[in-house]
């Protein structure tokens, strides 16, 4: 079993040794996070949503040999807005980021077999002159929607590192040298959550198979969801619940916070 991995189970709210575990790492893996209907369901809403994007080249998105991103995954499909309630992993991001939880961004991510990377190692919460060690900004969710296998470009994180004070740290050529790195080769329906200071770094995918990843990324209700990914009128239409208006940011940033799920 991977290191700080836990069996989902009926439980809604995050463990104290779940807790503690991401507290000391800034990571968490959840493994069996879907069942295997739930998985067969995203599984081909992302191939539908894939295909669309491909087929219409001016849809937002990276698209390079070494990485390919459908930017704002909710305007594809409602199953992907209601990913962004997930009964067994939001209530951890809740516990972990508090009432005032707010998704920030929302993406399907794909990395070509093949695809390395070099001197890519970096944290997603980059706030220049600010710097709350004991606070928490933000928190990433990623399903693995296909097996990634050891060699598979699997995210590989550095452990604790979401605790370090700035500075620079080390870059390797090849992100799988960095010392004390764990590599997430997981297998598809798992999931893991990852501080938004936690440093990180997309693995080489030496495999032959892609590497697909759905990611929802959570700030609190005062940040400004990032440009780009403000939800459509399509998508504040689904939002039929006072938690949903909150995560959409249709709620005062400073008022009330919307009640557990």
């Amino acid at each position: 079993m991977e290191a700080g991995a836990v069996q989902a189970g009926a439980v809604e709210v995050i463990t104290q040794a779940q807790r503690y575990f991401f507290e000391a790492n800034g990571y968490l893996v959840v493994e069996n996070a879907l069942s295997p209907a739930e998985l067969a369901r995203v599984r081909a809403a992302c191939d539908a949503a894939e295909a669309l994007w491909r087929a219409e080249p001016d849809r937002r998105g990276v698209r390079r040999w070494d990485l390919e991103q459908v930017i704002a995954i909710m305007e594809y499909e409602p199953l992907f807005v209601d990913m962004m309630e997930h009964p067994r992993i939001f209530p951890m991001v809740r516990e972990l980021l508090g009432p005032d939880v707010m998704i920030l961004d929302h993406d399907y991510f794909i990395t070509p077999a093949g695809a390395t990377i070099h001197r890519g190692w970096h944290y997603d919460e980059n706030f220049p002159q600010v710097y709350h060690p004991r606070s928490r900004l933000m928190v990433k969710v990623f399903y693995v929607l296909q097996d990634i296998p050891w060699n598979g470009g699997g995210t590989v994180i550095l452990p604790g590192s979401h605790s370090f004070p700035p500075g620079p740290l080390p870059n390797p050529d090849t992100p799988e040298e960095m010392p004390n790195g764990v590599r997430m080769c997981l297998p598809a329906g798992s999931a893991y959550l990852m501080a938004g200071r936690t440093f990180h770094c997309v693995g080489n995918n030496l495999s032959e198979f892609p590497r697909r990843l759905l990611i929802y990324t959570y700030g609190h209700k005062w940040m400004k969801i990032w440009d780009g990914y403000e939800p459509s009128e399509s998508v504040l239409a689904q939002a039929r619940t006072p938690i949903r208006r909150q995560l959409l940011g249709m709620t005062d940033p400073y008022g009330p916070n919307a009640g557990a799920m």
